[in-house]
């Protein structure tokens, strides 16, 4: 997320709105959004109801690999607080282009917490959107 902060000029140019949901609780959204400078609309979604719609899968063993335990040991020994597991750890999330007709330019769904599609490759889809 703090990769796309640092893109809100051109997020603003490519008239994109950025929609974040999370099955968490209220309070430990906000403080998400405050450690990632993430000025972005955010939607609570507890019973994970846009997670199915959308073909999001749940799977401890992806989300407690050695590649994610990697990534958090490297956002820790950078300075990043540790906020604890929350919720469901298991849940695996993804990234979405839906277009202002409700055309899905992207449905990426993450293998695991540190599967992600690149901010260049989603700014590269939203300008070739924007562009039409």
């Amino acid at each position: 997320m703090a990769q796309l902060c640092q893109n809100l000029d051109e997020l603003d140019q490519t008239n994109t709105r950025v929609l974040i949901i999370t099955f968490g609780s209220l309070l430990g959204a906000q403080k998400w959004l405050e450690e990632t400078c993430s000025p972005f609309h955010l939607l609570l979604d507890p019973e994970k109801k846009v997670y199915q719609a959308y073909g999001l899968e749940r799977s401890l063993l992806r989300s407690w690999n050695l590649r994610t335990l990697w990534t958090y040991v490297k956002l820790l020994a950078a300075g990043r607080k540790w906020r604890g597991i929350q919720g469901d750890s298991a849940q695996l999330g993804g990234d979405f282009i839906i277009d202002s007709l409700g055309k899905i330019h992207l449905a990426y769904r993450s293998y695991d917490p540190t599967d992600r599609p690149s901010v260049q490759d989603l700014l590269a889809i939203l300008r070739s959107i924007h562009s039409a």
